[in-house]
This record gives structure tokens, C-alpha cells and sequence, in this order.
């Protein structure tokens, strides 16, 4: 295969190419117009175009004029090169070879190179003002959709792009893809793992199981929502980590989206002495419920304060209650003040909080004689 790809090099090798002095001249100095030409294009679109752009009152003249930047440099390159080796006026045919035919394939691929640049970037334009739409909206689904639909419309141009030039460039694209039957089942298999992603993404995009700016927890993987892709999902870790998941995984896991909580539950159980009367374990069980109900933070519908453990140390009481916050940072403040309060409860009705002890006792002369207890003895506080 080597062998016939260099063979029209070889063959070019055989020849001399018969070149007048002027028409060399005309070669360097078109190349020189086109440098020219190229430095006068950029000084227009990067400096005058883009100061008269500046002042109208729409963004769509300056994000298109940059757009056009980078294509419009390389079209006048191609466009100045074609006419250069134009000027040499070489042979049709060379060494057995279709020359002219060789230069206009090279410079045809040239051409859909810029084309494509150009179409990109204008994909990229209509996804900045996608964007922009979707911000005025109160849902965040198109949001997620449109960093999708922009990555779709990018693969469905350079695939197109390919097969056109492959088509122009004579070679049968039907055929093409025929004779890679087989190799095409190899990369079927291959791709198992991708087409079960792409499949992930489109679960997640129908369940709406979370968007960008979500915190979740999936398959130990706990954080907030950066990026959706049609492979995989991108999720910022509390300790600033990035990790990347397969969409797959959303298929086979569970998701927890805490983002969408309702409320935020508060459940424990507080320990108090044995010492504790049943008139005191009255009073601590009603104020701990006024506390809740008095604090408009808490969810009001459903909560729950019951002594309801004889403990081996302590006597329980449940608590069971929800705040109306889910931001992190205010649900943390709203319990700091709710355990404070419960402190400052039993403190003014002279009820301690327990901690874990045991009793021992001894008998005297190991005979059948009175117990003699030795006090309780603290193996340490919760």
C-alpha cells in the first residue's frame, strides 16, 4: 500500500517542469498581493469593522464580524495561492500524472477546511444566542439542551463536510461505506459502551432527574451539576475535585437530587439523666414543642417530641421535626439556635443531659451479705 501511494511521487521525479522566468515573477508577486491583501483584510475586520460595529445597539454585528475573523484570513490565503500556481501555467498532465487535476483536489480541500471553520463558528454564534433566550425562561431544561443540540449540529456538519469532499474527491461513498461492513460491526461492539451513554443522556434529558447547578449524590459520587455532554455528565465535588461520569451510570444507579428537597428533616434522639422526675420529663417534652412551634423556621404541618426510650444509661427522647430551608448553610444555623434553645430549656429546669455510665457493686466476704455500691462510674460523654 506504501508502494502505491508513493508511486505518483516517484513518477513526478521523471520530469522537469519548463517555467518562464515571468511567469516565476508573477508567482512571487501574487504571493506577495496575497500577504498583502490578507494583512488588509484582518485590518479591517479586527480594527475599522469592528469600531463601527461597537457602536450599534445589537451584539449580532460584533459576534458575527469575529466570527468571520479567523475564515476570511485563510480564504484569502487559498484564494491568493490558487492564483499564484495558476500564474505558472504548468501542464495538465506530468510523469503519466493528472497535475492540474492534483493541484485543484489540494486546493478544494482547502476550501471545505475554511467552509467548515466558518460553519462552526457560526454554530457557536447561534449557541451564544440560544443561550441567551434560554435565560429568560423559568425552566433550566433548555439550558442543558442547548449546549447538546450545538455539540449535535458540530458533529452533523463535519461528518456531512467529510463525505462531500470524499464524494468530490471521486472516490464512490456508497462503496465506501459498504466495504466497511465489516469493520463497522467491529466498532458497533466497540461502541457498546458509547451508545449506552448516549442512551444515559437521553434519560436524563426525559426524567428531568436533575439540571445544571444541582447537588446529587449517584453511585457514591456526591456534588453539584456542571456539565451535561452526550457521553457524560460533569460534577464539581464539595472538595472542588471534578469528576466525570458515563451517562450510563444514571441508568443503573439511583440518584438522589438533593436540590429539590422540600425541607430539610431534623431526627435524634436526646438522652437525659435517670434522675430526671416525670413532672421535669413533662415540662422538657412541651418545651421542646413550644421551641418548634414558636419558630417560624420550622415546617409547622408534621413534627414529632415523645419520651420513648428507657435507656441503659439515659431516658429518650424523639425528636423528629423539618425546617423550611434547604440551603445547607441556614439549615445548620436554624439547628445550631433549635440545640442551643433545648440547652438553655434544661438548664432552667435543672434536667441533665446523659452520658454513658455503668454501676458496680460488690458483696462483702464474697458471702450473701448487703450490697455495697461503689457509685457510677463514667466511661465518657457522647
Amino acid at each position: 500500500m506504501l508502494g502505491d501511494l508513493l508511486g505518483p511521487l516517484e513518477g513526478l521525479s521523471s520530469f522537469s517542469l519548463h517555467i518562464s522566468a515571468e511567469d516565476v515573477a508573477i508567482f512571487f508577486l501574487i504571493i506577495l498581493l496575497t500577504l498583502a491583501t490578507r494583512r488588509l483584510a484582518l485590518y479591517l475586520l479586527e480594527k475599522e469593522f469592528v469600531r463601527v460595529a461597537g457602536k450599534t445597539s445589537t451584539e449580532l454585528d460584533d459576534i458575527l464580524l469575529k466570527a468571520l475573523i479567523g475564515p476570511v484570513s485563510y480564504l484569502v490565503l487559498i484564494v491568493g495561492g490558487y492564483l499564484a500556481v495558476d500564474s505558472l501555467h504548468l501542464p495538465e498532465e506530468a510523469g503519466g500524472l493528472n497535475l492540474l487535476g492534483i493541484i485543484d483536489s489540494i486546493f478544494f480541500l482547502g476550501f471545505a477546511v475554511v467552509a467548515l471553520y466558518l460553519l462552526l463558528n457560526l454554530i457557536d454564534l447561534l449557541g451564544y444566542y440560544l443561550h441567551r433566550i434560554t435565560l429568560r425562561t423559568e425552566t433550566r431544561l433548555d439550558e442543558q439542551l442547548v449546549p447538546l443540540i450545538i455539540k449535535s449540529l458540530k458533529i452533523g456538519v463535519v461528518i456531512l463536510t467529510v463525505l462531500t469532499v470524499v464524494q468530490t474527491l471521486g472516490w464512490n461513498v456508497t462503496s465506501l461505506v459498504a466495504g466497511l461492513g465489516i469493520g463497522g460491526l467491529a466498532l458497533a461492539l466497540a461502541a457498546q459502551e458509547t451508545v449506552s451513554n448516549i442512551f444515559g443522556s437521553i434519560t436524563v434529558f426525559s426524567d428531568r432527574a436533575f439540571q445544571l447547578g444541582d447537588w446529587i449524590s449517584v453511585d457514591g459520587v456526591e456534588g453539584t451539576i456542571e456539565d451535561i455532554g452526550l457521553r457524560s455528565t460533569k460534577i464539581r465535588r464539595f472538595d472542588q475535585a471534578l469528576v466525570t461520569v458515563p451517562n450510563s451510570r444514571f441508568i443503573k444507579s439511583d440518584i438522589v437530587n438533593f436540590t429539590r428537597m422540600k425541607k430539610r428533616r431534623i431526627n435524634f434522639t436526646l438522652g437525659v439523666s435517670y434522675e430526671t422526675t416525670r413532672a421535669q420529663m413533662i415540662e422538657v417534652v412541651d418545651g421542646i414543642k413550644t421551641i418548634i412551634k414558636e419558630d417560624s423556621r420550622f415546617d409547622h404541618n408534621f413534627y414529632m417530641v415523645h419520651f420513648t426510650d428507657f435507656g441503659d444509661s439515659s431516658l429518650g427522647i424523639f425528636i423528629y421535626c423539618f425546617t423550611k430551608t434547604t440551603v445547607w448553610d441556614e439549615f445548620l444555623a436554624v439547628r445550631e439556635e433549635f440545640n442551643l434553645s433545648i440547652m438553655a430549656l434544661l438548664e432552667d429546669l435543672g434536667v441533665e443531659i446523659a452520658y454513658p455510665t455503668q454501676t458496680v457493686y460488690l458483696r462483702r466476704g464474697g458471702g450473701s451479705g448487703p450490697r455495697v455500691s461503689e457509685g457510677d462510674m463514667g466511661e465518657g460523654q457522647r
